[in-house]
């Protein structure tokens, strides 16, 4: 996705998830936190936990635990691990796609390094855009019109009033996986808004590193293309 100076993106994630599919795989996982810290250490030095230690390990399945970040005090990137999940997120600010795809590379490289998997593997992409809105002066269904290249609206209600809300979404089947575009009222630091969210979720393959980066390299293609074709016009221009 291009660098653009006034881009609404917020946060970047790239993610792995593996089945586990027996309590011997479950307790090796919880040797994969500190074998991934210490191969990665000097690029994410400082650790942090998510979930508190006394939640049982059998409810962590594809959740985050741990998390190391490259900066203190809750800097970007950072990398989060879990039984069955790994990502790797970084904010607008610190997102270029060759740097992170770089980093991505190096995280799946020493995950297989470290804790070969021998079930499927299912990557996704996600990037998260935000667009602040007062949805309590104006009409989301118009702005959403307007904006970007969707026809939206309703016809069941004759009322003056705004809508309050606003949550629509899109799922297709493409070659490269499962993309879902998801609007939502949402906050960002405090200001509300509208949060775009373009997920795709890859199909299910054996655990082989080129396969997984070849993806990535497509699925980043499609976001992006996507993401000039939603808002071409007035709103793509907005962002230069």
């Amino acid at each position: 996705m291009s660098k653009l100076p006034k881009a609404p993106l917020v946060e970047v994630v790239t993610e792995l998830r593996w089945e586990i599919t027996s309590k011997e795989e479950l307790a090796g996982v919880q040797y994969l936190y500190g074998d991934l810290y210490n191969e990665l250490k000097q690029k994410y030095p400082f650790r942090e936990s998510i979930l508190p230690v006394e939640v049982p390990i059998e409810m962590t399945i594809n959740r985050p635990v741990h998390r190391f970040r490259a900066e203190k005090g809750g800097g970007y990137p950072l990398l989060q691990v879990g039984p069955g999940i790994i990502t790797l997120n970084t904010i607008d600010d610190k997102y270029y796609w060759e740097t992170f795809f770089e980093d991505a590379k190096e995280l799946i490289q020493t995950f297989f390094n470290v804790h070969p998997v021998k079930n499927k593997i299912t990557p996704a992409l996600l990037y998260i855009d935000f667009f602040p809105f007062d949805f309590h002066e104006n009409n989301v269904h118009e702005f959403i019109n307007r904006k970007f290249n969707i026809t939206f609206g309703q016809s069941f209600l004759k009322t003056k009033k705004l809508p309050a809300d606003f949550n629509m979404g899109f799922a297709y089947n493409m070659d490269v996986g499962d993309l879902r575009v998801n609007f939502q009222k949402g906050k960002n630091n405090g200001t509300e808004g509208i949060l775009l969210q373009t997920r795709i979720n890859g199909n299910p393959d054996k655990p082989n590193i080129e396969i997984i980066n070849n993806w990535l390299k497509e699925a980043h293609s499609l976001s992006s293309n996507l993401f000039k074709q939603l808002t071409e016009g007035e709103l793509y221009e907005s962002f230069k």
